[in-house]
């Protein structure tokens, strides 16, 4: 079937938005021993008072830094009602909790006695039989509280003098004191004739870089209060391996008075060959002298961009070609590598002096993994330049060599833990003799997930090379061609090489849409249209390991429908207390059998674009969305004089068809069938997750539950609900203002049958429905294009 039909923007009706109702249980949890709050109570105020007697001693010397207390959580009392309780305690007049380190201890600030004198009275109340139960659940649901010390994360066996050091020092949320801390900090490194140098990775991070450290260095930074780590300042380093190749590749040159799109390479700098020359934009941004640059790897990274598809004679990506902006970001890897805060340095001015140019490729990485809890300092500074200007940055994630000693392989490098950024992983394009992945498997290099948090990256897979060993155990590579410096044709293999792939992808789309600069549907529509390769027999949860949500589609495919499907998204701003639930889901009457039954393959995308917050550790991301789509009986008026109902109308026998306990496991686990490389069913829990993905199909359902939920007549509904946590709405309440989340959702119904144009019937049905509609903005040659 042709594919030439727009997809489709919807927009929520006014009767669609919801406010968020009260409810739960009253009753205390099975935790909850009320019989010792009051012990509890008088050891925290003891441990307090002590604090407080070392802050008035601080203040006799003419030290103002705040001392940071962690609040150590009871593990089974992690859930937001409680950490609420806890803040309630601690919050005065202003915010004293300030974020959380580990993910059961929360962090305080306490200024001066005063403060500590407030947060005892209230615990003294916890003395009382008659105080409120909702202090007596605060106070139950703290195990302990002691002063912090500064963490270290240095290995001493392997630390050697003279290395820089990376310090971190508390955010307090509030300016004033920040740069006060900051000043004492600096006169604190003066006074001991320690190098110091202030870095940027983001607003919210406080870090200085100390050269030539030694170990007492690092025993006198220390005794500064308001230290929150030390660690050794990481530095990167590229690599590349390459091979010979052989073929011609005919030079493309950009057609004269045809608009191209730019993409920004933050690399080590584009050689200026025959092929790629007439594509490199005469601007560049670099900080290094050219005896300091070797261009081999942006050259290489360069080449996939333009020519990834002629190399490998495959139409992956059905790009036309971009203009390339060289950021040169990354000095000649010989000597000593880049820092960390050097390399971020360079980009945060590349990007910031360049923002005109809208998507970046970033092909670098790190040996260092990233946490399994904290989200990294590179990632988050990721974020902010993403966020503040308005741009996407496609990112590796990261080579790992462990396959090379028969270990497994590590998990995605720090700063491939970006939330707003796209991260891509690799997958074998075939397999040789001594390659150790399969055909369209993650190659065994290419580092798997999940993040920090639970976090799923890479989000999204493309071609990158195999690799293995022969019989001397040498490193024998399978690969991917692109360029040398010099211009000849080379085999390379690595994530960098799959990552332009996509930055080719989402940049083309971008191109051709005439809605304006929008990382959030881009996103979206990438990871929407990714596939799993049929090889891959794998678990879901091993798939999204290793290759994300799988391998894109090329372009066109991304943008149009066929007859039998249709794509429909809806882009909104959720504020917290309210939801949106659509009760008149355009789901096609065309598509029941002929026992009456609805069938179908629907995919369901949620990009969102989360409130982050730096100081919160494993809760880095402090809002989430959850998507219900499904069938329900009817329509009920409900009874808004009762105190916990405010919504007028609901639905009843209501069920969320993305459950995957409606399906047959059989049919789930069942490799041959020709859904494998389509379907994700992920019961995403309370994580909270920036981008989550379904495709379902409704001939998997059990008989019984396609009875009570797919027989016809039923109705369908969408529902969109938001989740805030407890730091970021008490942050807004004292900043009187409401949370919000950004997000985008798109969804595929696709009839597997083939027997309906219902393309036409949704759209008939989102008119009856009276729901303002309309096809995505195409520019006006691609509209041209597709009239010819």
């Amino acid at each position: 079937m042709e594919r030439n039909l727009p997809i489709k923007f919807f927009q929520k009706r006014i009767n669609d938005e919801r406010n968020t109702e009260g409810g739960g249980s009253s009753n205390p949890p099975k935790w909850f021993n009320e019989e010792i709050i009051p012990q509890k109570a008088k050891h925290f105020i003891q441990t307090l008072n002590n604090i407080s007697e070392k802050i008035t001693q601080k203040k006799r010397n003419g030290n103002y830094i705040p001392n940071i207390v962690k609040v150590k959580v009871n593990e089974d009392a992690l859930a937001k009602t409680y950490r609420k309780e806890i803040s309630k305690i601690f919050n005065t007049q202003k915010m004293n909790v300030i974020g959380l380190s580990e993910n059961d201890e929360v962090l305080v600030k306490i200024e001066n006695a005063e403060e500590v004198d407030k947060i005892t009275k209230k615990l003294a109340v916890g003395l009382r039989e008659l105080a409120s139960q909702s202090l007596k659940l605060g106070i139950g649901a703290i195990e302990d509280i002691e002063e912090h010390v500064p963490e270290i994360d240095l290995e001493n066996e392997t630390f050697e003098e003279n290395e820089s050091l990376k310090v971190k020092l508390f955010n307090y949320g509030d300016p004033e004191l920040n740069i006060m801390a900051i000043r004492a900090f600096e006169k604190f490194c003066q006074d001991r004739n320690i190098e110091y140098s202030r870095t940027l990775y983001s607003a919210d991070l406080n870090i200085f870089k100390i050269s030539h450290a030694t170990l007492d260095t690092i025993e006198e930074l220390k005794d500064f209060d308001g230290v929150q780590l030390i660690s050794e300042m990481p530095r990167y380093f590229v690599t590349l391996d390459e091979l010979e190749g052989d073929g011609e590749i005919e030079i493309k040159t950009p057609e004269a008075g045809k608009e191209y799109p730019t993409i920004g390479v933050l690399d080590s700098g584009i050689a200026n060959i025959p092929h790629l020359s007439p594509w490199i934009l005469e601007d560049n941004f670099t900080k290094y002298h050219e005896d300091d640059v070797d261009k081999g790897h942006g050259t290489a990274v360069s080449g996939v961009i333009l020519y990834g598809d002629e190399m490998e004679e495959e139409n992956y990506t059905g790009f036309g070609g971009a203009k390339l902006f060289e950021a040169i970001v990354f000095p000649n890897n010989t000597t000593q590598g880049v820092s960390e805060e050097e390399l971020i340095e360079n980009i945060r001015e590349a990007i910031s002096e360049n923002d005109h140019i809208k998507i970046w490729n970033l092909s670098l990485g790190t040996s260092k993994e990233a946490d399994e809890i904290e989200f990294s300092d590179f990632g988050k500074a990721l974020d902010e330049i993403q966020e503040q200007h308005n741009v996407l940055i496609c990112k590796s994630a990261g080579n790992c060599g462990n396959f090379k000693n028969n270990i497994p392989r590590g998990r995605i490098s720090q700063s491939a833990d970006t939330i707003r950024g796209l991260v891509v992983g690799s997958i074998a394009k075939s397999k040789n003799s001594t390659d150790l992945s399969e055909k369209n498997h993650s190659s065994p290099f290419s580092r798997i997930g999940p993040g920090p948090s639970f976090l799923i990256k890479p989000e999204i897979s493309h071609i990158g090379g195999n690799a293995g060993l022969d019989h001397l155990n040498r490193l024998i590579l399978n690969p991917v061609y692109t360029f040398s410096k010099s211009g000849e044709r080379k085999g390379v293999a690595g994530t960098s090489f799959s990552t332009p792939r996509i930055s080719s992808i989402v940049s083309g789309i971008d191109h051709l849409l005439n809605e304006g600069f929008n990382p959030l549907l881009l996103k979206a529509l990438t990871i929407h249209s990714a596939k799993y390769p049929e090889e891959l027999k794998t678990p879901i949860d091993e798939k999204l390991k290793h290759l994300g949500f799988g391998v894109p589609s090329n372009i066109q495919d991304i943008l149009f429908n066929q007859p039998n499907e249709i794509t429909l998204i809806l882009q909104d701003n959720l504020e917290k207390g309210n939801f949106i639930e659509i009760l008149d889901f355009p789901y096609p009457q065309s598509m029941t059998d002929e026992d009456g039954y609805f069938h179908g393959e629907i995919s369901v995308t949620l990009v969102t674009s989360p409130i982050l917050d730096s100081a919160n550790g494993a809760e880095y991301c402090q809002s989430n969305i959850d998507i219900l789509l499904g069938t329900y009986d009817e329509k009920v008026d409900r009874d808004t004089s009762k105190p916990t109902i405010i919504n007028p109308i609901g639905k009843e026998g209501a069920q969320n068809l993305l459950s995957h306990s409606l399906y047959s496991k059989s049919a789930i686990k069942n490799n041959d069938s020709p859904y494998t490389k389509e379907r994700v069913l992920v019961a995403y829990g309370d994580k909270f997750q920036p981008v989550k993905k379904w495709a379902v199909n409704l001939d998997e359902f059990t008989p019984s539950n396609k009875e009570k939920f797919l027989k016809n007549p039923k109705n369908w509904y969408l529902k969109v609900d938001g989740l805030f946590r407890d730091f970021i709405e008490t942050k807004a309440e004292m900043q009187r203002i409401t949370p919000s989340q950004e997000f985008c959702l798109i969804i595929t119904i696709k009839d597997t049958k083939n027997e309906s144009h219902i393309y036409n019937e949704v759209t008939q049905l989102l008119d009856s429905y009276n729901f303002v509609h309309q096809n995505v903005r195409l520019k006006e040659n691609v509209r041209v294009q597709l009239r010819n």
